[in-house]
């Protein structure tokens, strides 16, 4: 009897699991979703003040269309030259950055809040604004397939010392200018995007779940790959985990420049993983383990790109 009781548990945890979205957010129209949004504004200020941005700037409110999520970052202090302050620091922090990494500084902004609000780059918004009317401001979003950053800017002859972080190292942003010799950009993604779904394949959790996974925005350059219904990846401690990784080839002649992020977010569960909306970004708490998973993950991929 028992035995019958537990083949019909797990036949309706089964059947029943047909029937759970897929994701936390409307296909058709974001708005039914502001709710969820304006969270993840609180979640991004947290991450501001990790990475030592937060005394420049904070996520000051949030809006929404049909297709489009925007967040408006304010700055965190006023005074009177709180325009030239927040210019000088953008021009900076988008100089270190080029720097360091060979990526904008709004680049990183915007991927972070897509990643976050688990939408595409295609459906986010970021405007930096110091005040209205606005001296300075940078409205970040999609065009034509590239992130791009226009806005007011009618101090450029302003120069400041700002206090800014030592490194930009902290932040967990992936890599970039890895450079695959004699290859095809096109040959290359399609390669990269096998390679990780196969990875991810035979992964789930321990008893129940397999992993699932969304690859359907996906171009001949890049693409993302959503991954869900995982455990016992990143986190020590056994929660279900989302991870979110983006995939960009540029063509350089005869070689491909590759670059990539890797986010990761964790949640609780019992009988079932929570709904994404229900994740939280594991950057805060597991920096060390997500920074040590991204690399043996991307150092399998380049092996294997390589071939």
């Amino acid at each position: 009897m028992a035995s019958c009781l537990n083949r019909f548990i797990l036949f309706f945890l089964f059947t029943f699991a047909a029937f759970v979205p897929a994701s936390a957010q409307s296909p058709t129209d974001l708005r039914k979703d502001i709710g969820f949004f304006r969270q993840k504004q609180k979640e991004y200020n947290d991450w501001l003040r990790l990475n030592g941005l937060g005394h420049l700037f904070r996520a000051d409110s949030v809006s929404a269309t049909a297709r489009k999520v925007t967040l408006y970052l304010r700055p965190t202090h006023g005074s009177a030259r709180v325009c030239d302050s927040l210019q000088c620091a953008w021009n900076q922090l988008d100089a270190r950055n080029m720097q360091q990494f060979d990526q904008h500084f709004h680049d990183r902004l915007l991927h972070k809040w897509a990643f976050l609000a688990e939408i595409h780059e295609a459906q986010s918004e970021l405007i930096v604004r110091c005040h209205e009317p606005a001296h300075f401001m940078a409205r970040i979003n999609v065009k034509q397939g590239e992130i791009v950053a226009d806005g007011r800017n009618i101090r450029s002859g302003a120069v400041m010392q700002v206090s800014l972080p030592i490194s930009l190292a902290n932040a967990n942003v992936g890599d970039s200018g890895t450079i695959l010799r004699g290859k095809k950009v096109g040959a290359v993604c399609r390669s990269a995007r096998m390679y990780l779904t196969q990875y991810y394949k035979g992964k789930g959790t321990p008893i129940l779940w397999r992993a699932k996974i969304d690859t359907s925005f996906a171009l001949y350059d890049e693409f993302v790959m959503e991954v869900t219904h995982l455990s016992e990846e990143v986190c020590p401690d056994g929660y279900f985990e989302y991870h979110r990784i983006y995939v960009k080839g540029l063509q350089k002649g005869d070689d491909v420049e590759l670059s990539w992020e890797f986010q990761a977010k964790y949640g609780s569960g019992i009988a079932f993983p929570p709904r994404k909306n229900d994740y939280k970004d594991m950057e805060p708490k597991y920096k060390e383990e997500l920074e040590e998973y991204q690399n043996r993950l991307f150092k399998k991929l380049l092996e294997y790109l390589r071939r």
